[in-house]
C-alpha cells in the first residue's frame, strides 16, 4: 500500500507535463488527487501511519498579452482496441499526440486498450486505431458547447438539405433542385475517382454555411462515415440540427432529394428522404485496368463492368453493353424511373451515342419505364445507374 501511495505521488506530479490546460493553471489533476488521497487513507487504517504529503497550491503561468490562445480541440473520441501489441499501442500514443492532446491509452484485460484523444480530426484518430488493430465502442463527441455558433435566431431559414457531389453538372442538377453544394477537392489523376476526403471539418463548415436551423445531408458515397459522424456530431454544438440520409450513390441522393418536405417535421422528413434512398436500387458501370476474376468471370482491360453491391456482376465488351446488363438485372424486379448520371470519362459523342442506345434497349426491352440522363461529370464510374 505504501508503495502503491508513493507511485501515485511521482505520476500526480507529473501531470501537467502531460495536459497543457493543468500547466497552464498551475494545478496537478484533481482525480489523481483524489487516488492519492484514498490510497493514503487506506495506508492510515491498515498501518495507523499518516504520510505526509505536499501541498498543492495553484500556480498559473503569467499570462502573455501577445500570445494567442491554442483553440481547444473540437472533438473527443474513444474507442476499445483489440488486436494489439505493446508496441503498436506505443505507436498509436505517438500518433495520436501529433493529432491532438489528453491523449490515454490504458491496457484493459484480454489483450486489448481503452483510448481516449481530444483532437480537430477525428477522422484521423479512428483511423490510427483501425492501423493498430480492431476498433469496437467508438465514440465520437463534439466538445464545443455552443458558445462560438450562432446566436439563436440568426438563421435565415429553417430547412436546408446539403448534397455532397462530384462534377460541374451534378453541382448544376443538384443546385437546380434547391440543395446547398459541397464537392470533393480536385484529385491529382484527372478522371479517377475522388477519394472519399470530405473531412469533418468541412462538413460542419458547410452545414452551418447553409444558414439553416436545420440541415438534411447526403452524403452520396463520398464522407467516411467517421467524419460524417465526427461532423455531425460538432454542427450540434453550433446549435444546427443535423440529420444525416443514408445516401450510397448521387443517384440515391436525387431520389431523396425528390421527396423532401421542408414544410414536414424534421424527423418525418428525414425518415421519408431515407426511405426513398433505400428503396433505389443503384449500381455502377466502369472500364476494366487490368485482367482479373470477377463473379461474373474474367475481365480484360478496356471491358465494360457492371457493378452493384460492391461487386462485378456483368462483364461485356464495352461501356453500353455492360450498362444495358446492368439495367436489366437492376429493372428484373420492376421499376417506374431509371436515372443514368454520365461521368468525366465519356465524352459528349460517345454521351450521345450511348444515350440512344439505352433509349433504344428501354423501349424494346422495359417499355412504360422512364429513363432520365444527365451529364454530371463525376469521376471514377463512367456511369452511375439508379432504378426507382
Amino acid at each position: 500500500m505504501t508503495a502503491a501511495g508513493d507511485a501515485a505521488v511521482v505520476a500526480l506530479e507529473k501531470t501537467p507535463e502531460q495536459l497543457a490546460v493543468l500547466a497552464d493553471a498551475g494545478v496537478v489533476d484533481a482525480g489523481g488527487r483524489g487516488l492519492v488521497v484514498m490510497l493514503d487513507a487506506l495506508r492510515s487504517t491498515l498501518t495507523g501511519h499518516t504520510p505526509t504529503r505536499s501541498v498543492y497550491e495553484p500556480a498559473p503561468r503569467p499570462l502573455l498579452a501577445e500570445a494567442p490562445a491554442r483553440p481547444a480541440p473540437q472533438f473527443e473520441v474513444m474507442y476499445l482496441l483489440t488486436g494489439c501489441d505493446a508496441a503498436a499501442a506505443d505507436t498509436l500514443r505517438d500518433r495520436l499526440a501529433e493529432l491532438g492532446d489528453s491523449v490515454a491509452i490504458a491496457a484493459a484485460p484480454s489483450q486489448s486498450y481503452s483510448v481516449h484523444v481530444h483532437t480537430d480530426d477525428a477522422g484521423a484518430a479512428v483511423e490510427a486505431g483501425l492501423t493498430a488493430g480492431q476498433l469496437s465502442r467508438i465514440v465520437i463527441s463534439a466538445l464545443s458547447s455552443g458558445a462560438n455558433g450562432l446566436p439563436a435566431g440568426s438563421w435565415t431559414r429553417e430547412r436546408a438539405v446539403l448534397a455532397v457531389v462530384d462534377g460541374d453538372g451534378a453541382a448544376e442538377l443538384f443546385a437546380g433542385e434547391g440543395a446547398c453544394v459541397l464537392r470533393p477537392g480536385p484529385d491529382a489523376s484527372p478522371g479517377s475517382a475522388p477519394a472519399a476526403d470530405i473531412s469533418a471539418h468541412q462538413l460542419v463548415r458547410a452545414v452551418v454555411d447553409t444558414g439553416a436551423a436545420q440541415v438534411m445531408v447526403l452524403p452520396n458515397g463520398y464522407v467516411a462515415v467517421e467524419e460524417l459522424v465526427a461532423g455531425c456530431t460538432a454542427a450540434l454544438g453550433w446549435g444546427v440540427d443535423v440529420v444525416p440520409v443514408p445516401t450510397g450513390s448521387m443517384v440515391q441522393g436525387l431520389a431523396a432529394l425528390a421527396v423532401h418536405d421542408p414544410a414536414s417535421q424534421a424527423v418525418d422528413d428525414g425518415y421519408t428522404m431515407a426511405r426513398a434512398a433505400g428503396a433505389a436500387r443503384h449500381g455502377s458501370v466502369r472500364t476494366a485496368t487490368q485482367r482479373a476474376l470477377t463473379w461474373a468471370g474474367t475481365c480484360e482491360p478496356g471491358d465494360g463492368l457492371g457493378i452493384a453491391g460492391d461487386e462485378v456482376l456483368i462483364v461485356a465488351r464495352d461501356v453500353a453493353g455492360a450498362a444495358i446488363g446492368l439495367l436489366d438485372l437492376l429493372l428484373a424486379s420492376g421499376g417506374d424511373l431509371v436515372t443514368v448520371l454520365v461521368g468525366a470519362g465519356i465524352d459528349d459523342e460517345d454521351a450521345a451515342v450511348l444515350s440512344d442506345l439505352l433509349d433504344k434497349h428501354m423501349h424494346d426491352r422495359h417499355p412504360g419505364t422512364e429513363l432520365v440522363t444527365y451529364r454530371t461529370g463525376h469521376r471514377g464510374d463512367a456511369l452511375l445507374i439508379g432504378v426507382e
